[in-house]
């Protein structure tokens, strides 16, 4: 933000001619109002340019202030904008303060699972193959009833169930 703002100012450019041409482009978007750097966008309001001392601070107090939610860092930087700050490394800082925040990590979805294939089972014709399985326990209900076996035909997808209130071979069988 330093060379954006001395460029803005005294109209200091770097030695190299690709290298300035490419910082006048981004300088252009950016403006001092009132000796503070703001930046101007296309269908936005003037977005104030912080150090990275303040960003921090800003970041830390959207993510877990009082009115925080501990949201993930998109919508985090979606917060920081409309509070209306800016900074160059915005999206990089977000996801550092939601990695290092012990509620976000304690309390978060967890999504690290590795991928699988997902593999289909076949059946060639109806009522070849089945998967049989028992829930169990069940809060008791009528006749104490406490278990559930369930069998499922693969090629229709057709349910059978009956609840049990002691599994014992002879019930399974007689199920089957």
């Amino acid at each position: 933000m330093d060379p954006i703002l001395a460029y803005i100012r005294d109209g200091k450019l770097p030695l190299n001619l690709s290298v300035a041409r490419k910082f006048r482009v981004r300088s252009s978007r950016f403006m001092i109002l009132n000796d503070e750097l703001y930046k101007r966008g296309f269908s936005q309001p003037y977005l104030k340019c912080l150090d990275s001392v303040d960003a921090m601070y800003v970041l830390q107090e959207i993510h877990e202030g009082v009115c925080g939610n501990h949201s993930g860092p998109q919508s985090l930087v979606g917060k920081v904008v409309r509070a209306r700050y800016f900074w160059p490394t915005m999206q990089k800082d977000a996801i550092q303060v939601v990695q290092r925040c012990v509620n976000c990590q304690r309390f978060g979805n967890v999504q690290h699972v590795p991928t699988k294939h997902l593999t289909n089972i076949s059946s060639p014709w109806p009522f070849s193959t089945w998967e049989i399985d028992i829930v169990s326990p069940l809060p008791p209900g009528k006749k104490q009833f406490k278990f559930l076996v369930i069998a499922i035909d693969n090629f229709t997808k057709w349910v059978e169930a009956e609840p049990l209130a002691v599994i014992t071979e002879v019930k399974i069988q007689h199920f089957v």
